[in-house]
């Protein structure tokens, strides 16, 4: 129940603040280039202020080292997977290159951070939040590698794949910046600190209220339609964390971890591919609609992953 609650309660958050830049764009309050302004505010300012605040504010120890690499290397896998499910149903589906790259990257990259953060800290405490953070990175290092090179194809009507050196970009170095500090012991304090973290903690606000404006511009009674985005829900939020629980289930690792790594890989598509989606040209409104679809239907899901998990655990 405590599960239940924590999932509803941020997704009802997730909805106010969307639905905040919902009606500020349908009633002309705020304009479309406004709302494109923001992505770039979130893209070049907030996003990597707040990847070095957070990574900078886990703590390491040798007792967590062996269940972090685990974490981490079952994370990739499940990620990897994920794309490649996505990349086989864009084909199937004969997306045009624009929406299949978005539908590759939903299908990847999940809202690990604004919705798992909050569910996994409820569920394990401090420590979970911990492991949750390790996945976040996982999921992370796919967005601004394998994400932004895929989606840099797009940039400007490139029709190649995208130039490696897109993949030096404001979220990567800050990546970069915080493994030395972290390597080092270094922390942002203070008046500094607080300012920093203030900032980057406007991220996902911002972008819920990009997201919200940017759905101004869907027929909502349409969505039924897009066979392909529900076929991404279904394989994303259920299929693949389902199989992911019998699977564990035999893997001798902590259940903490095991259910921290499940509900991460089950949570909806990352909100922040709406932003990176209109930064490099993308199709937009599919990523929007996704992002819609999987982020309601994430009510039920994640709730049912979760009794599943405890069910066939005991």
């Amino acid at each position: 129940m405590e599960g239940f609650q924590t999932i509803l309660n941020s997704i009802v958050i997730l909805a106010i603040t969307m639905a905040v830049g919902y009606f500020a764009v349908k009633i002309n309050y705020i304009s479309q280039e406004v709302k494109n302004a923001i992505s770039k505010i979130i893209v070049r300012i907030t996003l990597p202020i707040l990847v070095i605040t957070s990574l900078t504010k886990v703590e390491l120890s040798r007792e967590k080292i062996l269940n972090s690499l685990i974490l981490i290397g079952i994370a990739f896998i499940a990620i990897a997977v994920m794309y490649l499910i996505g990349t086989l149903f864009s084909k199937l589906f004969k997306l045009p290159k624009a929406t299949a790259i978005v539908h590759q990257c939903m299908s990847a990259f999940g809202n690990v951070i604004f919705l798992g953060y909050p569910l996994i800290q409820a569920l394990f405490g401090a420590e979970g939040l911990f492991y949750a953070a390790l996945y976040a990175f996982a999921n992370d290092l796919f967005v601004w590698t394998l994400g932004i090179y895929k989606l840099s194809a797009l940039k400007d009507g490139a029709q190649k794949s995208g130039n490696l050196k897109n993949l030096v970009n404001p979220a990567t170095i800050a990546f970069c910046i915080s493994f030395i500090m972290m390597t080092f012991g270094l922390k942002f304090k203070g008046a500094l600190g607080d300012a920093l973290s203030g900032i980057g903690g406007t991220t996902t606000y911002l972008s819920m209220i990009f997201i919200g404006g940017t759905l101004a511009s869907v027929k909502l009674g349409e969505l039924y339609k897009r066979i392909s985005l529900v076929v991404m829900a279904i394989f994303k939020m259920i299929v693949v964390p389902v199989i992911m629980i019998f699977v564990l289930k035999f893997v001798p690792i902590d259940y903490a971890i095991k259910s921290i790594l499940i509900l991460q890989v089950a949570m909806p598509s990352q909100t922040l591919l709406a932003v990176l989606t209109t930064e490099y040209g993308g199709d937009i409104l599919y990523a929007a609609e996704g992002i819609f679809i999987t982020t309601v239907t994430s009510l039920a899901t994640l709730p049912a992953i979760y009794y599943l998990m405890t069910v066939l655990w005991q």
